[in-house]
């Protein structure tokens, strides 16, 4: 469902799988996604942390501007 929380549990779960896919060669083969409270306030975070598909549905289409909302995440992994 749209409009739920980011479980913050999650940035260590990230942290840990892209470490493993690193120490086995795969960064470059497997990407990880994240759907669930990804919002503007935490994004970079999770990027930080080695996501490098966010889903932000709900955090973009409740916005006044959507394409400045998507522009705004863009520009947080520059």
């Amino acid at each position: 469902f749209g409009g739920q929380g980011y479980i913050e549990e999650s940035t260590d779960r990230i942290r840990k799988i892209k470490k493993r896919l690193t120490e086995e060669c795969l960064q470059d083969k497997v990407l990880i996604e994240v759907d669930g409270g990804i919002k503007l306030h935490n994004a970079k975070k999770v990027i930080d942390a080695g996501a490098n598909v966010l889903v932000a549905g709900s955090a973009i289409f409740g916005t006044d501007d959507p394409a400045q909302t998507i522009r705004d995440f863009y520009n947080l992994s520059s």
